[in-house]
């Protein structure tokens, strides 16, 4: 039995995508940060390197089959395994390149400053950003991830790898059409939601660790109650239901 919680136009959803995913509408977008099979340290997930295959593809499948004509797909991984990304990714995939301006120097001969975002589209036209604002369409972007390091009392800190909304907000803004809905099956702390919530999108979030969820509802509902610039921010009406 899943957990749902409605917070204005964002869904979220406690349980194992692969059950959830069934059961859902078509959406405009899939972007996700899921595990990477690398061994990491999850409340609860064991993030294992050699089952990694069998356990990313069914769940990325499953989501893409939700994604109207023509809709990206977005899918961050670490770079230590990109050679094996057609393994994992039977698609015409390329790279996003999410880059950082803050790097972690860590022993060795070049340290990691960017992550590959593996993308591709569903047959279909694809909606994307018009022309007239800097860096339309390309296929990079620099996340400001020195600001998560020093504000250390942040939500997002509570999750053992939270993503910067500013680079989900990037993919979302330029490939997911106005209005339209993002879904993504592995929410975490819920940055791909809260970019959504900035950007007047809908979003449908997954998350199998409670603690996890319980994040992502919090960060959500913060962000409702920011004030935007260039909008009135809509009510965020909050509901629990069980499935």
């Amino acid at each position: 039995m899943s957990r749902v919680e409605v917070i204005g136009d964002c869904t979220l959803y406690l349980g194992d995508c692969l059950e959830i995913l069934p059961t859902l509408g078509k959406v405009d977008a899939v972007v996700t940060d899921p595990p990477y099979g690398i061994g990491f340290k999850y409340e609860s997930h064991i993030d294992d390197r050699d089952g990694y295959a069998a356990f990313i593809w069914p769940r990325i499948e499953a989501a893409e089959a939700l994604a109207c004509d023509g809709a990206p797909i977005f899918i961050w991984q670490a770079q230590q395994r990109m050679r094996e990304f057609s393994a994992f990714f039977p698609r015409e995939w390329r790279l996003f390149v999410a880059a950082k301006n803050f790097v972690q120097i860590r022993p060795g001969a070049m340290n990691h400053a960017y992550d590959p975002v593996v993308c591709w589209w569903k047959d279909g036209k694809p909606w994307k950003a018009q022309k007239g604002k800097v860096g339309v369409n390309r296929d990079w972007f620099i996340s400001d991830t020195a600001s998560a390091v020093s504000d250390t009392k942040s939500l997002a800190r509570e999750h053992p790898c939270p993503r910067q909304p500013d680079v989900c907000g990037y993919v979302i803004d330029n490939w997911c059409a106005d209005g339209g809905t993002v879904l993504d099956p592995f929410m975490g702390s819920g940055t791909t939601g809260v970019a959504c919530v900035n950007l007047g999108r809908k979003f449908i979030g997954i998350e199998i660790e409670p603690k996890y969820f319980d994040i992502a509802c919090r960060r959500i509902e913060e962000a409702y109650r920011q004030p935007r610039l260039f909008a009135e921010p809509k009510p965020a009406p909050k509901q629990e239901a069980l499935l």
